[in-house]
């Protein structure tokens, strides 16, 4: 990545504040149902692992003499801290915190599937993916993880060749069948609010991982 501040870091910045917004409103959830606890754990988490990013612009914050490696930090930060919580909070309240968190996920999911309609095309099966790419984070672009099978307008498909939140999860003993479900929530709301032609469909097939954005 340059040593100058460029859209492709913007970019990566808003995917982390936006999965850090996904945080604060599923602790935001949990506190209502289950009180002081939730708060309390989560506060653990953030002097453990590392604060939220403030609410400030990334210009401000950046250290633009290592501007990868803040950024590499900040998504270390951001995952860990937040398997970390999940992890705690489904061992304490396994029956229904799960559906609480769900339901956060299945609404950030719809949101930025309708905000993609107004920013992004997503006409067809790779405009979709494309744009869904412009939310979710997953590591940094030098990464690489998505390997496309195939791809039409009517249809893509996509392997992880190299799950980037695995090691954040078993970091802390957590489960990642637990994300990957949550992610293919969010996912399949996002896919159905950018485009109602197309669904999303998840395979997990003994670890290896493959996704369909396709038309109805």
């Amino acid at each position: 990545m340059s040593k100058f501040l460029g859209p492709i870091h913007y970019w990566l910045f808003n995917k982390i504040k936006l999965h850090e917004e996904l945080e604060k409103n599923i602790v935001e959830s949990l506190e209502d149902k289950y009180g002081l606890e939730i708060e309390q754990t989560h506060l653990y988490f953030i002097d453990y692992h590392g604060s939220l990013i403030e609410d400030k612009p990334l210009e401000e914050l950046i250290d633009t003499s290592n501007i990868h490696g803040w950024l590499q930090e900040k998504i270390d930060i951001a995952e860990t801290r937040f398997a970390d919580f999940i992890t705690t909070v489904l061992d304490k309240f396994p029956s229904e915190s799960i559906v609480i968190i769900e339901k956060e996920y299945e609404k950030q999911g719809i949101e930025c599937g309708i905000d993609s309609k107004g920013k992004y095309p997503v006409n067809n099966a790779m405009e979709i993916y494309k744009s869904l790419n412009n939310y979710i984070l997953d590591g940094m672009p030098c990464d690489n993880t998505n390997n496309i099978i195939n791809s039409t307008e009517k249809e893509i498909e996509w392997k992880i060749t190299n799950c980037l939140h695995k090691k954040y999860w078993e970091k802390v003993d957590g489960n990642t069948e637990v994300f990957y479900n949550l992610r293919s929530l969010w996912n399949s709301k996002f896919v159905e609010n950018a485009n109602t032609s197309f669904e999303y469909q998840y395979i997990n097939n003994e670890g290896k991982l493959n996704h369909k954005i396709y038309q109805k």
